[in-house]
């Protein structure tokens, strides 16, 4: 290919027009929650119900309100840190994560300790019976600062004349 025809066919190539003042909404959400550190919400979604655990266990109730309130919490940071591609594995990554998290708190730290199979199956269903409602109150609490996020993205931003 001669050096003219590279240069008609470089020319030809269809412009975007987008320049630094005209960016995509895709743009703008991205830019607000790359802020954020990539391992924000995976980290959040694990150490807030280990925490809660922990500090329940040592307040007197590891699948108490401390429990509930930083797993809560911490969904709603994760939800909020998650770019707005990457929301698709915050919110179901939740509810196995909490439920692994209490089970084995409930294994663990349960007085008396389980004794045998069948009754570490019903330390499991105490566990899972726990985790639900914190799990439920999580999700709605996520799918709120999602849909937040979503409305401030959309919203056309004030132009100064």
């Amino acid at each position: 290919m001669s050096s003219a025809a590279r240069a008609s066919t470089a020319g030809s190539r269809p412009r975007t027009g987008r320049g630094p003042a005209q960016r995509t909404r895709a743009d703008q959400s991205r830019s607000t929650s790359s802020r954020a550190p990539r391992w924000l919400p995976a980290a959040a979604l694990v150490l807030g119900p280990a925490l809660g655990a922990l500090l329940g266990k040592a307040i007197g109730g590891y699948h108490g309100p401390v429990f509930a309130l930083l797993t809560i919490a911490a969904a709603a940071l994760a939800a909020a840190a998650a770019t707005p591609s990457g929301r698709w594995w915050v919110v179901p990554a939740l509810p196995p994560v909490a439920w692994l998290i209490a089970a084995a708190a409930e294994l663990a730290w349960h007085n008396p300790p389980y004794a045998d199979t069948k009754a570490k199956a019903v330390g499991l269903v105490h566990a899972t019976t726990h985790v639900f409602p914190v799990t439920l109150a999580a999700l709605a609490v996520m799918g709120l600062v999602i849909a937040i996020a979503t409305v401030r993205s959309r919203r056309p931003r004030g132009r100064r004349a």
